[in-house]
């Protein structure tokens, strides 16, 4: 904490010698009287504040409860601090430079260098870490934590019982599941003459900590398929750098146009490529049950892009505007061995091109038909192309899973191309009948071609009508719009799933959508804007109770409405209320082709938002008020069908109450201008205040801190009674934040 309040103390008191003048002494010579001279622009000038203050706790909340509340944010007590200088020249040879900081010796601090010379040339360098925090209170077994070898202290006695809970609990210890993002980044901008336009950056991105994930493996004397949470590691860099130019003409028939070349590189490098566990249950090596597991994370990789851009005006008042995208994906890790488990038999690997396209072309004819009729035609085609175009067979003979000998098979495993093109076209007419009110009209066309999936080909036709009308005292915004999805033969060609099973961005779907948005100015001082919308997504899966039929997603339908207002009474005195409702509802039949279980889950969310800017005493004392409210309900509801019943004795799922209360009080006061000047500086000064409350209350009705899954599901030999989890994400927190801070402009 020295360090940082020591960087923090040198930080500002630069930016104060860099910003402020000494005020000098008046001299008697000034004081003679002379000829005024007309004033001359200085040559430089300097802008700039700095600012520096402390955080702390008013209520000392658990920290281990703080995960959700950090989650991309760095809050903690103590001194942080701001700043921006800004240095300028005047004259025929301009320039511009800022340098700037904000909470700074932070894990979300952020630092950039502004370098220009306007009309000439830009220059901007960059430096930001942004935190992800999944828990704080995440418990594990596991020594080696932010390493990819993760080993136990002890090993627990199969099989499972309530008494097991104690030796997880007396070898657990609580970690931080959370990395941080560092992101340098520069970036540069030429424009020799009004015509060209050439530019280029360049980030580079380091994430660092661990980050949950979910293993496989078996346990136990019969081994049995459980899971296991673990801490994995997150070491990786991808680097980005992208060039282009671009020049702006007039054609020979007094058009504009304009043409863009540009290319860009990504990189992405993992430093573990792949994650070893051990099994708690099994001290040993079993022919099916492992000690040691091997899991596989993300594959270093690169992209490669290459694209060309442009616009031109053409003749009865029309604009083409065109973009052409090709890029290259490239991979080149080594594939993983099939297992570490000495008692597996080793399979041989045929490692196939992970290579692979995409090609992009995009079009865009916009047209003025008369000076109230406009259109525009889009046209867009993507297409993924893998290297390998027809199916490789990458294990001839294998094991139905890695860490077991027990079901060999001589059925070859293949790995099918994910080839696939993506076609939309689209007409759009757009008629200003009134100076207040334009109607359209459109149709858009979706295409997808794929390549060894269930669906080869699905085809959306997609209708919409709008309006939007802006006169004297009322602004609205409306839409609806119907489409359908239909796909041209359903093939389970690869046994992954039963024949009658329906995937979600496959099945026939018929889809209605409407918006709306109405402000209205009761008053000079009074807007009130009701707003709301709806989407049903209608799933043609053909549920038969009696005869074979399909299963799947059959409905996804949602709703909202709500309304905004504002009341502005002067300049000094603003408030703003909201209110909006979001319902949403799911249904699936599931299990079998005659469905014996229907899921229904449903979701309401009310929030409420209410804010004000006061100016409590005018150019001196500022408060900002802002409350927002959350209350959502999620219902899940398992029941039988008409054939009769999946799981008898249904389990009742109780709903799920989450409540989020947050209040942000933010007061600036301004010192009298003779506080510096007393001082010897010439400036501003103040002093802001600021209170921060914010509460999330959940009752979920499975506990999310349970670490041993016995506890949930007493049983011996299941899935879930072998498994061990990391007890972490626990949503209920209650922080009050106080913050202080002086600050300086000029």
């Amino acid at each position: 904490m020295k360090m940082r309040a020591g960087l923090l103390v040198t930080c500002a008191a630069c930016a104060l010698v860099i910003g402020l003048g000494f005020a000098s002494p008046v001299q008697a010579a000034d004081t003679m009287p002379t000829k005024a001279m007309p004033a001359a622009e200085p040559l430089w000038w300097y802008e700039g504040f700095a600012e520096v203050g402390g955080r702390f706790d008013l209520n000392h909340p658990d920290k281990t409860t703080l995960g959700k509340f950090y989650e991309y944010r760095d809050l903690r007590p103590g001194v942080f601090g701001n700043f921006f200088v800004g240095a300028h020249r005047n004259g025929a040879d301009p320039l511009d430079i800022e340098l700037w900081g904000k909470n700074v010796g932070w894990d979300d601090q952020a630092f950039g260098l502004d370098f220009a010379k306007p009309g000439t040339y830009y220059l901007t360098l960059g430096w930001d870490e942004t935190p992800h925090v999944f828990s704080k209170d995440a418990q594990t077994m596991y020594n080696g934590v932010g390493t990819n070898n993760l080993t136990l202290p002890t090993f627990l006695t199969p099989p499972t019982t309530a008494g097991t809970n104690a030796t997880i609990l007396a070898n657990s210890h609580t970690i931080d599941l959370e990395y941080r993002r560092d992101t340098a980044s520069a970036g540069a901008r030429w424009t020799p003459t009004d015509n060209w336009d050439v530019s280029a950056d360049y980030t580079h991105m380091h994430r660092e900590g661990t980050q949950g994930l979910g293993a496989v493996s078996f346990s136990g004397t019969g081994g049995t398929r459980s899971t296991f949470e673990l801490p994995r590691p997150v070491d990786d860099t991808t680097q980005n750098g992208n060039i282009k130019a671009e020049y702006a003409g007039s054609t020979p028939w007094n058009k504009p146009f304009n043409v863009a070349l540009g290319g860009g590189i990504s990189v992405y490098d993992n430093s573990d490529t792949s994650l070893t566990f051990q099994n708690p249950w099994n001290p040993v090596n079993g022919a099916n049950r492992p000690l040691n597991n091997l899991y596989s994370l993300a594959p270093s990789n690169k992209a490669e892009t290459v694209n060309v851009s442009g616009g031109v005006g053409l003749p009865f008042n029309s604009r083409y505007m065109g973009t052409f995208q090709y890029s290259k994906l490239q991979s080149d890790d080594a594939t993983l061995p099939w297992t570490i488990n000495p008692l597996v038999p080793a399979v041989t690997t045929i490692t196939p091109s992970r290579d692979a396209s995409t090609m992009l072309f995009n079009n865009v004819l916009h047209t003025d038909i008369t000076s109230t009729l406009k259109s525009t035609l889009k046209y867009r085609y993507y297409n993924y192309d893998t290297n390998d175009d027809s199916p490789v067979v990458v294990q001839p003979t294998w094991y139905n899973n890695p860490d077991t000998n027990t079901t060999a098979t001589a059925t070859a495993e293949t790995r099918y191309p994910r080839n696939f093109t993506k076609q939309n076209a689209d007409a759009e007419l757009a008629w200003q009948t009134f100076k207040w009110l334009t109607l359209g009209a459109s149709y858009d066309w979706e295409r997808w071609n794929r390549e060894f999936r269930n669906v080869a080909v699905t085809n959306e036709n997609t209708g919409k009508v709008f309006a939007d009308s802006k006169w004297g005292f009322s602004t609205l915004h409306a839409s609806l719009q119907y489409g359908q999805r239909r796909y041209d033969q359903y093939i389970n060609f690869d046994g992954a799933n039963i024949d009658a099973y329906r995937m979600q961005d496959l099945a026939n779907r018929d889809r209605t959508k409407g918006q709306v948005m109405w402000a209205v100015d009761v008053t000079r001082m009074i807007t009130v804007t009701p707003n709301g919308g709806f989407l049903h997504d209608d799933y043609k899966t053909d549920i038969e109770f009696f005869t074979p039929g399909e299963i799947g997603l059959k409905k996804t339908n949602s709703w909202n409405a709500g309304i905004d207002g504002t009341l502005n009474v002067t300049r000094d005195l603003a408030f703003f209320v909201s209110y909006n409702f979001e319902d949403g509802y799911r249904q699936v039949y599931e299990n079998a082709a005659i469905p014996l279980a229907n899921v229904e889950s449903f979701d309401r969310i009310h929030t409420f938002i209410l804010g004000s800017k006061i100016t409590v005493i005018p150019a001196k004392l500022f408060l900002d008020v802002n409350y927002t409210y959350t209350r959502s309900i999620s219902e899940w509801d398992l029941s039988c069908t008409p054939a009769g019943c999946q799981y008898p004795g249904l389990a009742t799922f109780p709903d799920v109450h989450n409540t989020m209360n947050r209040l942000d009080v933010q007061a600036k006061y301004m010192l009298d201008d003779t506080f510096l000047r007393n001082a010897g500086f010439a400036g501003k000064a103040y002093v802001k205040a600021r209170v921060l409350w914010e509460k999330n209350s959940n009752d979920s009705w499975q506990s999310l801190q349970n670490q041993y899954g016995y506890l949930v599901n007493p049983g011996t030999n299941t899935t879930t009674s072998y498994s061990i989890w990391m007890g972490n994400g626990n949503p209920n927190y209650d922080v009050v934040l106080g913050q202080l801070s002086f600050g300086v402009t000029w």
